[in-house]
């Protein structure tokens, strides 16, 4: 979506969010990444070797600001004994969330979870203002 076509609840969250994620300089992609935060849950598939994959979904609570923190859990629907539940600073699941590519979450997504990586901070470019 073009930037000014995302609902009016976006708008005021990009001040609090960009030094947090890059700054302005990837403007739509933020504005995309905080419309799926207000909408609590993103559906997509972790790439498996073989060209297999498998559907996952992710669901999030709790208040919508960069340093909050929100619960989280990621299920994947063709295999429901797996379940992750994990808390993070709402920022950080707007940073992968921004990070996606179509419908997979990033690596560093994973490096997280599975192996208890770190992920980088992000410096802010630009004003958030």
């Amino acid at each position: 979506m073009p930037t000014g076509m995302f609902p009016e609840t976006v708008a005021p969250l990009v001040p609090l969010f960009a030094p947090y994620c890059g700054g302005l300089g990837r403007l739509m992609t933020l504005e995309s990444a905080l419309a799926i935060l207000l909408a609590g849950d993103w559906a997509g598939k972790r790439l498996l070797q073989g060209g297999r994959s498998h559907m996952l979904r992710l669901s999030w609570s709790g208040e919508t600001a960069p340093q909050e923190i929100l619960h989280c859990d990621l299920t994947f629907p063709d295999l429901p004994e797996v379940k992750y539940s994990f808390d993070l600073p709402c920022h950080q699941l707007v940073q992968w969330l921004m990070d996606r590519e179509g419908e997979q979450l990033p690596a560093s997504f994973w490096q997280w979870l599975l192996l208890g990586q770190q992920p980088l901070a992000t410096e802010a470019v630009g004003s958030a203002a």
